[in-house]
């Protein structure tokens, strides 16, 4: 399930539970638990792993879809920026782990029908699963570009 589908969720269950004020409604507030860092948390750390508590925190109800409003929320998610105990945490404040990193050699994957060849590439950038990358073949040395793969490969084409 996507972040954005579990994100509407969690707005429809607080607007159910009459959190969230209704469309056209005036009251705009909404007094709710957010998890909140207990440490600092540094660029690419991972939220849940320096810990987290709840606190409490009233939210304009026309900005509650910008904060993460449940742990599980932080699952699989590293913080973007530095984040500062006790504070909420937005969602455009974490980011997904890196599938591939600048530097690091990663397998190459070319297929097409009845043919698989792989290789060995340096990623010139880090990127997520999904994203597009340049890589330096390590044989050949030519730069390519491919999307990274989830488990830390490089899906290339013909180009």
């Amino acid at each position: 399930m996507t972040r954005i589908v579990r994100l509407a969720k969690h707005v429809l269950a607080a607007a159910a539970l009459g959190l969230v004020p209704a469309a056209g409604s005036s009251a705009g507030a909404a007094d709710l638990n957010l998890p909140v860092p207990t440490v600092v948390v540094y660029p690419g750390q991972s939220v849940l792993d320096r810990g987290v508590i709840s606190a409490r925190f009233t939210v304009p109800g026309n900005q509650l879809s910008a904060y993460v409003v449940e742990e599980g929320m932080l699952k699989d998610r590293l913080a973007r920026r530095t984040l500062l105990p006790n504070q909420p945490i937005l969602l455009s404040d974490l980011k997904s782990p890196d599938a591939v990193t600048a530097g690091q050699v990663a397998t190459l994957i070319y297929r097409e029908e009845g043919l698989l060849i792989t290789g060995k590439g340096m990623p010139l950038q880090s990127a997520q699963a999904g994203q597009s990358v340049r890589v330096r073949n390590v044989d050949s040395g030519i730069l390519i570009s491919g999307i990274a793969s989830e488990d830390g490969s490089i899906e290339v084409s013909a180009q």
